[in-house]
């Protein structure tokens, strides 16, 4: 039996591809690069008999150089497949075409505002769209979604175009919320006790103070903690977790594209579900680790076998290899040094396989 033709793909359909497989080999790497390579806990210091302050132990490399640059080419990848795509769109339904100047100022519009919306759609070249692109393009704009996300994209981009370069950093992930469970007494106790961030909570950094915790009772004892961890990016409001960041972008540019191209939004339902499961999944993990829930535990040991993950939409085929951990198990952690480790002392970081978080086909097969 013959295979089907392959689809032709629209003039930025190769680099679309390519900006979803490098986006989540990207995710991947930084997940399989946070479990074999960083460790983060959190060291205790006695401060009399009913607080205990914790400091930043970082064992291993925390952001390499490349991983900035990687982050950058993918966010210029996405701005160039949205302009693309407006660009074709356009100069293929121009009537009368448009002019050298016109075409030159073409790019994809993203409006924070309704005013913002209303300037951009009186340009020339969105005059070209029909009626339904515009009317739709108008409901993914973020003064219509309420995402701050697509906004940030606009602007971080387009800041470490033109003005400076942007910034990633390791910051505790706010998902998995730190469990102080070698306190004695632990915070189950009968007493009452508080956990008291420092404000604002910067990003990670070896031997800095950002936490303390105070008990009614006398703490008898305290020990090492792991700090789930996560990468984050600066924005406007502060710092923004990257892997949420980049989901909302991809599924947001599959959408756009779509409305432009042929309005079919398979593979932007297809991405939407996944992350949706993912975030379920997380979701999952955090309340079995804080609430102890049975039924989230159940639901996060199902979805680590992989069963129930939206993967198969008209012959694209989204393969879950790897997941976010909230607190990891890092097999050369155990005999860490932690007190000398703060004053200077490191461990060279063994080597990383990389593993996609996951991986993006397309299939010739028949169904």
């Amino acid at each position: 039996m013959s295979s089907p033709p392959t689809p032709t793909l629209p003039v930025w359909g190769a680099r679309f591809a390519r900006l979803v497989q490098e986006s989540f080999d990207f995710l991947g790497s930084q997940s399989d690069r946070k479990n074999e390579h960083l460790v983060v806990r959190a060291i205790p210091r006695s401060d009399g008999r009913h607080r205990v302050v914790y400091r930043y132990g970082v064992l291993g490399e925390m952001l390499p150089f490349d991983v900035i640059e990687d982050f950058r080419d993918i966010l210029a990848r996405g701005r160039s497949v949205l302009d693309i795509a407006m660009f074709d769109a356009v100069t293929r339904q121009a009537s009368p075409p448009l002019t050298a100047r016109q075409e030159r100022s073409t790019y994809f519009p993203i409006a924070a505002t309704e005013a913002d919306w209303n300037s951009l759609a009186g340009q020339p070249y969105m005059k070209a769209l029909t009626a339904d692109q515009l009317k739709n393009l108008e409901k993914l704009q973020p003064f219509v979604t309420g995402s701050g996300t697509l906004s940030e994209f606009a602007k971080v981009h387009n800041d470490d175009k033109h003005q400076a370069p942007l910034r990633l950093a390791v910051v505790p992930d706010a998902e998995f919320v730190m469990i102080f469970d070698h306190l004695f007494p632990p915070p189950a106790s009968a007493g009452e006790c508080w956990v008291d961030w420092v404000a604002p909570l910067a990003p990670v950094e070896n031997g800095k103070d950002f936490v303390e915790y105070r008990s009614t009772e006398v703490i008898a004892g305290a020990a090492v903690e792991d700090v789930p961890v996560a990468l984050a990016v600066e924005v406007s409001s502060g710092w923004r977790d990257v892997q949420h960041f980049l989901w909302e972008v991809l599924e947001f540019i599959s959408r756009a594209t779509a409305v432009l191209h042929d309005g079919d939004m398979k593979l932007a339902d297809a991405l939407r579900d996944y992350f949706a499961f993912r975030r379920d999944e997380l979701e999952a993990f955090r309340k079995m680790l804080v609430e102890h829930d049975a039924a989230s535990e159940a639901q996060w040991l199902t979805s680590r076998g992989g069963s129930a993950v939206p993967h198969d939409v008209d012959g694209i085929h989204l393969h879950p290899m790897a997941t976010r951990p909230g607190v990891p198990v890092h097999s050369f952690a155990a005999t860490v040094d932690w007190p000398a480790l703060l004053s200077g002392d490191d461990l060279t970081p063994s080597s990383a396989k990389l593993v996609p978080w996951l991986q993006v086909e397309r299939s010739n097969r028949p169904d």
